[in-house]
């Protein structure tokens, strides 16, 4: 199945869930003219996403089993596509030695993430993938990257 919102596009294997939302903007930090407009998030995993999560996967990273996959496709605001910290152009290339336990947004025992910031079209990204096991990151990588490979980014 394809899904395509806001920009993104991607094929969405058999046995994958999916979804492409806007988060609510805080009501501190609407305009007095309006509501915030929000940046896109990506949430898509080899099982079912739970139907409340957090930004970057909590409430899905608690339920990861060893052989899971969550993959995370965060915007920004565009200004941050001209920053430093997203000077990489174009969605990375995942290898398993990028994984670390260290690298989760919480630490999961047994469970292992990668964080790559880049930009895109303009666009700002950060892409945050948890591993439901450190160890077994060399089988789930390549079926991570057979996913990654079509991901389309264009304009909103």
């Amino acid at each position: 199945m394809r899904m395509n919102s806001n920009g993104i596009d991607v094929d969405v294997p058999q046995g994958w869930d999916a979804e492409i939302f806007r988060r609510k903007a805080l009501a501190a930090r609407r305009p007095a003219d309006g509501p915030e407009e929000t940046t896109p998030v990506l949430h898509m995993a080899n099982f079912a996403l739970p139907p409340a999560r957090g930004d970057f996967g909590s409430g899905a990273v608690e339920v990861m089993r060893s052989e899971n996959v969550l993959v995370v496709l965060f915007e920004y605001e565009p200004e941050a596509a001209v920053t430093a910290l997203f000077s990489s152009s174009g969605i990375p290339d995942v290898n398993p030695d990028d994984f670390s336990p260290s690298r989760m947004q919480r630490p999961i025992e047994g469970q292992s993430g990668a964080q790559y910031f880049f930009n895109l079209g303009g666009r700002a990204f950060c892409l945050y993938i948890a591993l439901g096991s450190h160890g077994r990151r060399n089988q789930l990588v390549p079926e991570l990257n057979q996913v990654l490979r079509t991901l389309r980014i264009g304009a909103r």
